[in-house]
């Protein structure tokens, strides 16, 4: 499958998915806007909690649903609204990846952890790190989207950062708390390793046309945010299970 193939070969030693879809779209932003409904500057579409907003909570996203497959999967997954022209293109359906790379004793994030990956302000490729592009037929390896053939999906992987300070469920900035490991080993600073999230959205393209994104400055400032809700014992059960020992456990048929 060309989303298997996403993560394939990357070194990877553990691994469990999730498959999740898209719910709604709205102009919030309960990470970088807490209790600021419309705050912020572009559009998001949200993935798996409908119940998300900008007055979102651990709590409040806990007592909500879900739709995907793992049913006690209550986080809230989002990114900025991509358009064809002024047409908006919302994914059809998701793929979460949790991943590790070597690492022992991966931690379960915390339950109201909080991070983003990407840069909305990016302008150039080196702005844009652990952002990748592809199309269906491909594995995502590209800095910028592509033109996709038409009946091809466009396909982008968002990698979050996989090293933990063990101590802040969020900072000023939202990544400064966690940190990227290098040669599987977590800085200086950030001694707990946790899951790395992979995130791949696939959105429908149709004539080749290339899709931008709601932040404005084209397909370098695709970013994603992610607000752990998930049920702590199913978390947990899935990161001892599948990250620590070193096991592929593949696609979710349901509540583990």
């Amino acid at each position: 499958m060309p989303d298997a193939a996403a993560v394939g070969g990357g070194g990877f030693t553990g691994k469990f998915e999730n498959l999740c879809s898209y719910t709604h779209t709205n102009q919030d932003d309960a990470i970088l806007f807490p209790n600021q409904p419309g705050a912020s500057a572009h559009l998001h579409d949200y993935v798996s909690n409908p119940a998300a907003d900008a007055n979102s909570t651990a709590a409040s996203l806990r007592a909500g649903t879900t739709n995907c497959v793992n049913n006690l999967d209550f986080a809230s997954y989002w990114a900025p609204t991509l358009y064809s022209g002024t047409t908006a293109v919302h994914t059809a359906s998701d793929t979460i990846y949790y991943l590790t790379n070597g690492k022992k004793n991966v931690q379960p994030y915390p339950f109201g952890f909080k991070e983003i990956a990407g840069n909305a302000r990016a302008t150039n490729p080196s702005q844009a790190q652990n952002i990748l592009w592809g199309c269906s037929t491909t594995a995502p390896t590209l800095p910028e989207a592509p033109n996709c053939a038409s009946g091809e999906q466009l396909h982008v992987r968002v990698n979050f950062a996989d090293c933990w300070d063990g101590v802040h469920l969020d900072s000023p900035d939202h990544v400064s708390h966690v940190a990227y490991s290098t040669k599987n080993v977590c800085p200086a600073g950030f001694p707990v390793p946790i899951p790395m999230l992979s995130i791949l959205f696939k959105y429908p393209t149709a004539n080749g046309a290339v899709l931008k994104t709601s932040a404005g400055m084209g397909t370098y400032s695709m970013h994603a945010d992610f607000f752990n809700a998930w049920d702590v014992k199913e978390l947990q059960h899935m990161v001892t299970m599948c990250l620590d020992a070193g096991k592929d456990c593949g696609r979710p048929t349901g509540v583990q």
